[in-house]
């Protein structure tokens, strides 16, 4: 996958669209593995999680991220507050084309 494409919009017409928290939510774990120009809400805890962990992927699609939530959310909840580092390396067992090889 070239990380210059923009998977972000991937998948976003849907018939009954997720909740707008939903969406945020989405939107924050997918700005933390977009350049810092791309972010969409590049807040301090986006640029953090982006220099430590998220550099490392092409930005994923809005569909591989709601993936990796549910996955996240049904097997431990409290993750993200706990251990954020969980989404990245579920975002990589899962979808081994979004890591960056440089």
């Amino acid at each position: 996958m070239n990380c210059n494409d923009d998977p972000g919009s991937e998948g976003k017409e849907a018939q009954m669209g997720p909740a707008p928290m939903a969406i945020e939510r989405e939107v924050f774990w997918a700005d933390t593995c977009r350049e810092m120009t791309q972010m969409q809400h590049a807040s301090p805890e986006v640029v953090e999680l982006y220099r430590h962990h998220g550099c490392r992927f092409c930005a994923p699609g809005r569909l591989q991220v709601e993936h990796v939530l549910h996955a996240l959310d049904a097997a431990a909840p409290g993750w993200e507050k706990q251990h954020p580092e969980l989404f990245y390396q579920t975002l990589e067992l899962n979808f081994p084309e979004l890591v960056r090889h440089r």
